[in-house]
């Protein structure tokens, strides 16, 4: 069973897919919050995060920050399915839009987004640069992203954190962003990094 959980987790589906997003989103809990924290979201933002699973940091942005409108982007229908009941309210008054699929190939319009965030994702994208690069033009000039890893493999270390990290940092510079900072935090089980950068304005 365990095993069929842990393949799960890169694309959750069904009923295991609904266990495994809950598990997702408890271990996610802290990272997400700091995550947000580094984004500097403020009023009338729009906000974007890809892999929102059951929509735990989508409801936290929308009840907590004044924002315009929080929308999201998942590979998982199951994921679309349990975050939409979560989030009902929110979509219903228009502040909401979830879709799936993979960033990679997602419609997403260009600059249209202040804000984008990623926690525990990008690694399990098809393409990470092509998807970045989708991102990239879905930012309005001057807007942020933040892209957060944990590595949870049976290898994590705080190694494997700095590789994902430089991963992460030679995508963001080879995709066009500028102001790229990289944070470190120990977060139980393993140490965390969080790329923040920025699309020019020019």
């Amino acid at each position: 069973m365990f095993s069929i959980i842990k393949k799960n987790f890169s694309k959750p589906k069904g009923w295991i897919g609904v266990v495994t997003g809950k598990i997702m989103a408890q271990e996610n809990k802290f990272i997400n919050k700091w995550t947000i924290s580094r984004l500097g979201i403020r009023r009338g933002d729009k906000v974007l995060e890809v892999g929102y699973g059951p929509g735990y940091a989508l409801e936290y942005i929308l009840s907590r920050y004044p924002v315009l409108k929080a929308d999201g982007l998942d590979i998982s229908e199951t994921m679309k399915e349990q975050a939409s009941v979560r989030l009902k309210e929110y979509i219903d008054a228009g502040k909401s839009e979830l879709m799936a699929a993979d960033v990679g190939k997602a419609n997403l319009p260009d600059h249209s987004y202040h804000k984008i965030l990623s926690v525990n994702n990008y690694t399990i994208w098809d393409e990470p640069r092509t998807g970045l690069a989708s991102l990239y033009e879905a930012l309005i000039p001057g807007g942020s992203i933040a892209i957060t890893m944990q590595p949870r493999e049976e290898n994590a270390s705080p190694n494997k954190t700095k590789m994902f990290g430089k991963q992460i940092y030679d995508d963001m510079r080879a995709c066009g962003f500028e102001k790229m900072s990289m944070k470190f935090k120990r977060v139980k089980p393993e140490m965390t990094v969080c790329v923040t950068a920025r699309k020019p304005l020019r």
